[in-house]
């Protein structure tokens, strides 16, 4: 059971950073170039559907990071992991889903408020720095195990 999570973790949680980290240094940057219209239509689409999969992905990742910390016992990486990933997920919830959802509605060029992809992005770049850390004390945390059980 506890390979079982150690596993499911690093496949959860691994990948999800990797495309928050996509998603600030590449996708939005680039979509940042583009005219009023087409960046309308591309921050309002990819709002939209990384808003519909990404709460089932970050709800995962804390399961497991929380089952990671009652299973696994390794001291305190996983149980700071699972609650650094709770405050990512309050976060994301109460400051940039409202931003995303007012994203999403943009149907046009003259929609656009830039200064608000901003706002969220810099909130973002903030996410995906608690995500790294989320994920750096969940390789530590399972090397630790790793050692320990050797």
């Amino acid at each position: 059971m506890e390979a079982t999570v150690a596993v499911l973790a690093l496949l959860i949680v691994g990948p999800m950073v990797g495309v928050e980290i996509a998603v600030a240094a590449f996708l939005n940057p680039v979509l940042g170039r583009l005219p009023d219209e087409a960046f309308a239509q591309a921050r309002s689409d990819s709002g939209r559907v990384l808003g519909k999969v990404m709460p089932f992905w970050y709800a995962a990742a804390l399961v497991v990071l929380i089952a990671a910390a009652v299973l696994l016992r390794a001291d305190w990486f996983f149980v700071t992991a699972a609650l650094a990933m709770a405050v990512v997920v309050i976060a994301t919830v109460t400051l940039m889903v409202p931003i995303n959802n007012r994203i999403g509605r943009w149907t046009s060029g003259a929609d656009v408020d830039r200064g608000l992809a901003r706002q969220w992005d810099r909130l973002h770049w903030r996410r995906v720095g608690l995500l790294v850390a989320v994920f750096g004390l969940l390789v530590v945390g399972l090397v630790v195990v790793a050692l320990t059980a050797a």
